[in-house]
């Protein structure tokens, strides 16, 4: 199955896939680890960030290997592509779905670059995401702050917007701003669930994403799921998971040897994986 039809049989069967960051070797394990446990296709995906640390041929041929190994459905995605430049590179490079997240320039040129990338990508036959609305927040640690000082509504995702936004430049994913945010806070957020079936309804034949996977209430994501939610983005829980297992284990050994110490972060990330997977309901899926 190639790209578009592992999304569309998501939507049809009504679960998403776990769009989960790969920022080094230990993160990819995690990821195919739980993907190979629960038998479920899953988004590896690399920002800008993690394509500069680790390459974009590099990840391609991991990402590959992986995919052999584990034996299930695995779709490299470049996460928030910055620029047309970017996404051109992972599209050569190999890359299986493009993120072009243009929602810091004024519409006109947001819907400009948008279709360029659509035009080269899909004469790869690759889907591309796109983003007109942007999420705030950032993949890190933020407890020590309240979701609702970034949850604005009158930046949230219009409608009509995303419909002429869609129909000018021929995106396959939009990704939508309803409540969710980069990021973990001091509590868990609630979506705006009747705006994201108004993005559903007036954009019913292109799939939609769902950023800010880590920080939103359980049930709030499934009725997501349910109103066409076929890819969430996780990010920021597996950081810190990795983080905090690392430290701990820091603080109590003296091992000087990296892969002697890496088994504990691991399992960590690849827990948190598994719970996503579980919650988005693609296990066993493959």
């Amino acid at each position: 199955m190639n790209t578009f039809e592992i999304l569309q049989k998501a939507a049809a069967n009504h679960y998403a896939l776990g769009a989960f960051n790969c920022a080094n070797t230990e993160t990819l394990k995690a990821i195919t680890n739980a993907a190979k446990n629960l038998r479920a296709p899953i988004i590896l995906e690399a920002s800008d960030g993690e394509v500069n640390y680790i390459g974009y041929k590099q990840l391609v041929a991991l990402k590959q290997i992986y995919m052999e190994e584990i034996g299930v459905p695995v779709i490299l995605n470049l996460d928030h592509g910055k620029d047309f430049e970017a996404c051109k590179n992972a599209i050569e490079a190999g890359f299986d779905y493009i993120h072009i997240d243009a929602a810091k320039l004024p519409f006109e040129e947001a819907i400009s670059v948008t279709s360029e990338v659509v035009k080269l990508a899909h004469k790869h036959n690759l889907p591309v995401e796109g983003e007109i609305d942007h999420i705030e927040g950032s993949s890190a640690d933020h407890r020590k702050e309240n979701p609702e000082d970034l949850q604005d509504p009158k930046l949230f995702s219009d409608p009509e917007k995303a419909r002429e936004f869609v129909a000018k430049t021929g995106v396959d994913v939009f990704a939508s701003f309803v409540g969710n945010l980069h990021g973990i806070y001091a509590t868990n957020m609630h979506l705006n669930l009747n705006l994201l079936k108004k993005i559903k309804a007036a954009l019913p034949n292109t799939l939609l994403s769902l950023h800010g996977g880590s920080g939103i209430f359980d049930d709030d994501v499934k009725e997501a799921v349910k109103t066409g939610i076929v890819k969430v983005n996780v990010n920021s829980e597996m950081r810190v998971a990795f983080k905090m297992s690392l430290q701990e284990l820091l603080n109590s050994t003296d091992e000087v040897a990296v892969y002697k110490i890496m088994d504990k972060p691991i399992s960590a990330v690849q827990k948190v994986v598994e719970q996503k997977i579980k919650l988005f309901g693609s296990e066993n899926k493959t």
